[in-house]
């Protein structure tokens, strides 16, 4: 595959193949392209969702799309977990079928693939309408591949953190100074380098970007120092290795497992760089891919040693207490506790701030998670070919978002 240089080039092949479908290019048709000729059907992966937890933003808000309930603008026609189908209520809104080149969607259809190999055959072959992806890799393949989709880039979601989240419960996790020491380990830059090198990433170092205003200045990066990193380990008691080479204390191996999702190459690539980094300070770490669902059940029941997960933090205390107390990290830190107690008290004075970036001194002290970083990018694959005027935005402006998918218009067809 030719690699494409910059997110420019990117949006440049993407644009030239829209424009060169609008030339003449035609779809290819089949009995199920026909069959869903007025369909929207979506792409999922399974490591990344969970059928009973897929939202859909409507102009009367978010729901959730697996279930039944009369206040929800459409209803459920099939729910199983690799297929969902909803349609719309009529009175909700929906422009009649027969208006011709301002019809929407009759049906939503969420398809799920076990990994993105399967999503990108499926766009490919014109199964799929649209599709979000991380990798910009992924993003050049299928721009490379037909002519049918534009690929739009769309800003990420803001303080969406990717991190390795520990169980404090693990007899070897609960140790801040193994934990330390794996952060300190994880060569952050080169992940930010090899996978994020066009759309560009910031490395993690907090709930927060570093521009946040409760982000608090001087905290330890945890940058790349494998020597720290041994020191670490070797002030906790992890003094000789065995005969494969990784630390032992009291004849216990320094082993444990990481999950991750099953689906994306990027997070197995990701893994992968983590794996190597840990070994190289005689860490052994045990590879486990995980469907989201799997990987949730393990969390809720804390059957789980550490695991890659992305979670978007807001700007505010409610959240950094729902992520931080105990629940399924097992971080129960009355150090924590006290610092949650005293931001309460002052929310809404001057002082609150000083209070926020306290929290997260202590959570950077303690690395419960080691953050890794937080994209500017995802990439949206969407058949051009069959559907129009999907973007927020107008002549001049700046498309920030997508419409929501009931406001999507499909073409005439030819």
């Amino acid at each position: 595959m030719k690699k494409i240089k910059s997110p420019q080039i990117l949006f440049l092949v993407a644009l030239f193949a829209f424009v060169a479908f609008e030339a003449g290019a035609q779809p290819v048709d089949s009995p199920t392209r026909r069959a869903n000729a007025q369909n929207l059907l979506i792409g999922l992966l399974t490591g990344q969702s969970d059928y009973r937890e897929v939202t859909i933003r409507t102009g009367e808000g978010i729901f959730r799309v697996y279930g039944q309930g009369n206040s929800r603008p459409f209803e459920m026609l099939e729910g199983a977990p690799e297929r969902l189908v909803i349609a719309f209520k009529r009175h909700g809104g929906e422009i009649p079928l027969g208006v011709n080149d301002e019809r929407r969607p009759q049906k939503l259809i969420y398809q799920f693939y076990r990994n993105d190999r399967g999503l990108i055959s499926a766009i490919i072959l014109d199964e799929i309408d649209y599709a979000a992806f991380e990798s910009e890799a992924v993003a050049a393949e299928i721009a490379n591949s037909t002519r049918n989709y534009r690929i739009v880039p769309l800003p990420a979601a803001a303080n969406a953190m990717e991190m390795i989240c520990y169980n404090l419960g693990h007899p070897i996790l609960r140790e801040r100074a193994v934990r330390q020491a794996l952060s300190y380990a994880i060569r952050r830059e080169d992940i930010k380098r090899r996978f994020f090198a066009q759309t560009l990433a910031d490395v993690g170092v907090g709930p927060f970007s570093k521009d946040s205003r409760y982000s608090p200045p001087g905290i330890d990066e945890y940058n790349y120092n494998p020597k720290k990193a041994l020191e670490l380990l070797r002030g906790a008691g992890w003094l000789g290795t065995n005969r494969d080479g990784i630390l032992v204390r009291n004849g216990e191996p320094l082993r444990f497992r990481i999950f991750y999702d099953h689906s994306s190459q990027l997070k197995e690539d990701i893994i992968r760089q983590i794996k190597i980094a840990w070994n190289q300070i005689n860490v052994d770490v045990i590879p486990v891919p995980l469907s989201f669902s799997e990987m949730q059940e393990r969390l809720r029941t804390g059957n789980y040693d550490a695991v890659l997960w992305r979670h978007r933090f807001e700007e505010t205390l409610t959240s950094l207490e729902g992520f931080f107390s105990p629940g399924f990290l097992n971080y129960d830190s009355p150090t924590l506790q006290k610092a949650f107690d005293n931001a309460r008290k002052y929310q809404g004075t001057p002082s609150f701030r000083d209070h926020m970036q306290y929290i997260q001194v202590v959570i950077n002290r303690d690395q419960p998670v080691s953050f890794l970083y937080h994209p500017w990018q995802s990439w949206h694959a969407i058949n051009a070919a069959k559907f129009q005027d999907y973007l927020e935005g107008g002549k001049g402006k700046p498309f920030q978002e997508l419409k929501p998918f009931q406001e999507w218009r499909l073409k005439p067809r030819p």
